[in-house]
């Protein structure tokens, strides 16, 4: 079937069931960012790949809600299918909740499947729409996905603690002693890498993030995993009986979470409606406790990542050498993504990528979240630039890294717009910043360059970065969105100022940072970034006499620190090469 036609089955199927608009977010029952195949219903339903986006259908319309990283690619994949975009956040366009308010009339029904909903969307559309009802144990795109794929269910493997620096039931006891803090006797989790941090376990569930699909149930008498007993050995779940675990079938969390009393503590943005709706017990919300024990890399941590950032600088530097010895060869965006692959898995311990590599030559590189497809991947040419923004997943740590490739001849333009890039990532790397700082306050470092060129970029400037799990990790960010969560010493957050200019070219500069103590003083404690990625930034399209004394400073001390960490590990060849691109400006 079409899109089309999906629509119209999906619309025969409300009216069957007295629904006057449907809705299909991108979503998991463990509110996941990337989705195992067979939760992919939004892309189902739209023919939108996207990672961020939601999709309602009324009787007679359809729509598609996304943000700036998605518009360019978003008005491609819709084309032909009657569905409208609605471009979030952009002047005069109503969000879903004002589009339903302004539409549908009042006492009109509105459906959606309960067990991919967060509890606090669901609330949202209940405070915004007080005069509408709602149906939400209605699975309607699963009810018409004739051969859906089967949920993955992968065996899942132990993370020793030589990787994780805690154990299980020192990570369990820390839930607990702030359960009391909280004055609750339990908390129910649905975040899967929330429940695999906690047990020190990992997966292949979902491509690109090592978990499996689980709940747990915590309180101050036990700790209990719900898992498919097809995803678990003898000897994992021995481990982790041995911890205090009791391992559960992955269903019974919710008869168990209906049996809870006292208070229970949950993270509404990460538990769906229909496990929320099955706790009767009073109950308390905030974030996870695991996700912000999570957040703070421990010793072991840090140090592990270091060693996933060395290797990962190796594959770094050969795909950076293969990209320019192949510029004219005729070689893809696929051939890229497909060949920095084959560089990472020659690395000790590496599992897989950390996400969807995005190749993007010239123009293509101007949508933000391009991933290129084998059969219509941009051939590479001796000039312009090659956006490539890819990670991998090491039993050590979760890279992630972006680099824009010069592949010859530059346009003025294209100059200037990656030296103001490079200049917003060297004032963010550069910043030092008191206890308590926001990332929505250091987001104007990075972009102030290009705002003073009257430019701009419609993305974040940084995330948060999980531990052999989600590459986008918060409570952390840095960006226009405001998060009332502090960069606190120990966190790993990226540094991704871009420009992207329709039609002609997009640049990104990516790496990887530790936020650490720098001073206290009598103003109190201060703290810094370190920069954690090791792969050079190619100075050959910076036009230096934009730079300032200390962002030439700090690029070529950044640079020399990449050759002296590397090159004894390289290759004649690609030591040769790493040498010329780490060249002092």
């Amino acid at each position: 079937m079409i899109i089309v036609d999906r629509i119209n089955v999906l619309r025969k199927k409300m009216a069957e069931c007295g629904l006057d608009a449907y809705y299909i977010p991108t979503s998991d029952p463990h509110q996941c960012e990337y989705l195992a195949e067979h939760d992919k219903t939004r892309v189902f339903i739209s023919g939108f790949t996207g990672s961020a986006g939601s999709v309602l259908v009324t009787k007679t319309q359809a729509f598609l809600w996304t943000d700036g990283r998605y518009f360019l690619q978003a008005e491609k994949e819709l084309q032909g299918s009657g569905i409208i975009l609605q471009k979030s956040g952009e002047p005069g366009v109503p969000t879903v909740f004002e589009y339903l308010a302004e539409n549908l009339p009042a006492g009109s029904t509105i459906g959606m499947d309960g067990k991919v909903i967060a509890a606090d969307l669901f609330t949202q559309f209940t405070n915004a729409l007080p005069e509408m009802k709602f149906i939400i144990d209605q699975d309607l795109i699963g009810q018409m996905w004739e051969n859906r794929p089967a949920p993955v269910l992968s065996t899942a493997f132990l993370l020793d603690i030589q990787y994780t620096g805690k154990s299980v039931k020192d990570k369990i006891s820390t839930v607990r002693e702030i359960l009391k803090e909280k004055h609750a006797d339990a908390t129910v989790i649905g975040a899967l890498e929330d429940v695999c941090y906690l047990f020190n376990i990992r997966g292949n569930d979902i491509a690109c993030t090592p978990v499996v699909t689980a709940y747990t149930i915590v309180d101050m008498q036990s700790a209990r995993l719900y898992i498919d007993a097809r995803q678990m050995t003898d000897a994992v779940q021995t481990a982790l009986e041995q911890e205090g675990v009791s391992v559960l079938p992955y269903e019974a969390v919710f008869d168990d979470a209906a049996k809870l009393t006292g208070t229970v503590y949950i993270d509404p943005a990460r538990t769906n409606i229909f496990l929320r709706n099955k706790i009767s017990a009073s109950i308390h919300t905030g974030l996870n406790i695991t996700a912000a024990m999570k957040a703070i890399k421990n010793e072991i941590e840090v140090k592990n990542y270091r060693n996933a950032f060395f290797k990962d600088g190796i594959a770094m530097v050969k795909i950076l050498k293969w990209v320019e010895d192949h510029a004219a060869a005729g070689v893809t965006e696929w051939d890229v993504s497909e060949q920095l692959l084959k560089f990472r898995a020659e690395q000790p311990d590496f599992l897989e990528a950390s996400f969807t590599t995005i190749a993007g030559y010239g123009s293509n590189a101007a949508i933000i979240h391009y991933g290129p497809h084998k059969e219509t991947a941009a051939t590479l040419q001796p000039k312009g630039f090659l956006l490539l923004d890819s990670g991998g997943q090491y039993r050590d740590g979760t890279t992630d890294i972006t680099r824009t490739i010069p592949l010859g001849p530059l346009t003025a333009a294209e100059k200037e717009d990656y030296t103001l890039v490079l200049k917003g990532h060297i004032q963010l790397a550069l910043a030092k910043f008191p206890e308590g700082t926001t990332g929505y306050k250091l987001d104007i470092l990075a972009r102030n360059p290009l705002r003073q060129y009257g430019k701009d970029y419609k993305h974040g400037t940084g995330h948060g970065v999980g531990y052999v799990l989600s590459v986008h990790e918060g409570p952390q960010n840095i960006g226009l969105k405001y998060v009332n969560t502090p960069i606190k010493a120990g966190m790993v957050t990226s540094n991704e100022p871009g420009f992207y200019c329709a039609g002609s070219h997009g640049i990104r500069i990516e790496n990887l940072t530790l936020a650490k103590e720098w001073k206290t003083t009598e103003y109190g404690t201060f703290l810094e970034f370190e920069t954690l990625t090791l792969c050079p930034i190619d100075t050959r399209p910076v036009l230096k006499e934009l730079l300032l004394p200390e962002e030439i400073a700090w690029l070529n001390d950044y640079n020399r620190t990449v050759c002296t960490t590397l090159e004894a590990h390289l290759d004649d060849v690609h030591r040769t090469f790493l040498k010329e691109r780490t060249q002092a400006l």
